[in-house]
């Protein structure tokens, strides 16, 4: 990044990896999703010339482009909005409704007054209606409450990667995969009761409505479409690899340490097999490569570049250190 700021005198972002929630717990910090959705959704729209991404981030399952590009909204002074239907959008994208908002993932709806802080924005930013319509909008200072900027148009990007009401069917669709996740493993010879008390349990919080901070245990289910951060990828753009038979053995390392990971959380029964695909494989990677444009880095020609995608031209450089 310090090198490539140096050239071309612009910084590009790093696109940051995140860890799974897979276990119970009562709080779960969404920072680093929320700056991989602000990146990704910015990536997709054209936002960012050049961005930095590992191994580790780019091959790890996310919200599909699509259901990115549609959950996200923008909200605009001028135009009418029915507060109703925005809270149930807030709501489907992960929000919370609180007293007053303080930090990313919150909103608040006072008389005509909407305060929301999307992960968009490094501020929250508080509307103004005249009856249906957008009539001022501002970002304002979380501490002081008070405004601080005036803006005429704003981002809303979900609060997280894993949106249970994102599922192609709402959260009745998830309920009923649920359904039938625990009446194929009640049928099985050898039944794996820890596992099924977790999917009971965690069905009925979605039935409830109640916030399941281990959604990500179900992100094969919300979103059928294996989709990684290789999917944001403009069709035009040009990707570099960087010492590309180095990323080929991380892919694998990488591969095997998810592996073991996961095979603990199988056998506590907090995770079902069918729903362990989180990241994507060298060989899938690669074949995502064919319509695009790559350029392959490397301090010495290899003869091992993927067979979906071997370099067709090559241009030998000298280099001194």
């Amino acid at each position: 990044q310090e090198e490539l700021k140096a050239f071309l005198g612009e910084t590009a972002p790093i696109l940051p990896g995140r860890e799974l929630t897979l276990y119970d717990t009562s709080v779960v910090s969404r920072a680093w999703e929320q700056k991989r959705l602000r990146q990704l959704f910015d990536l997709k729209r054209g936002a960012i010339s050049l961005q930095i991404m590992t191994w580790e981030s780019l091959s790890q399952r996310t919200m599909p482009p699509e259901v990115l590009m549609r959950s996200a909204f923008t909200m605009e002074t001028g135009k009418e909005y029915s507060l109703p239907d925005l809270t149930q959008r807030l709501a489907a994208a992960g929000y919370s409704r609180c007293g007053m908002v303080e930090g990313p993932g919150q909103f608040a709806v006072r008389g005509g007054i909407l305060d929301v802080f999307s992960p968009a924005a490094d501020r929250p930013f508080r509307a103004e209606f005249f009856g249906d319509e957008l009539d001022t909008m501002g970002y304002f200072d979380p501490d002081t409450q008070r405004r601080t900027e005036n803006t005429d148009s704003v981002v809303i990007l979900p609060v997280g990667e894993t949106q249970p009401r994102l599922h192609p069917d709402g959260l009745e669709g998830l309920c009923a995969d649920l359904q039938r996740l625990i009446v194929r493993q009640k049928r099985r010879k050898n039944l794996n009761e820890p596992l099924i008390k977790t999917l009971e349990k965690d069905l009925e919080k979605y039935e409830n409505g109640v916030q399941n901070p281990a959604s990500d245990r179900y992100m094969a289910l919300i979103y059928p479409e294996m989709a990684t951060a290789v999917n944001y990828i403009p069709e035009n753009a040009t990707i570099i690899l960087c010492d590309h038979g180095s990323l080929k053995r991380t892919a694998r390392n990488r591969t095997e340490e998810v592996g073991m990971q996961l095979d603990s959380l199988l056998q506590g029964g907090l995770l079902a097999g069918e729903l362990c695909d989180y990241v994507c494989q060298w060989e899938d990677f690669c074949d995502n490569l064919t319509a695009k444009t790559v350029v392959y880095f490397d301090a010495f020609g290899g003869s091992s570049y993927p067979e979906s995608c071997p370099p067709k031209t090559l241009l030998p450089m000298t280099a001194k250190h």
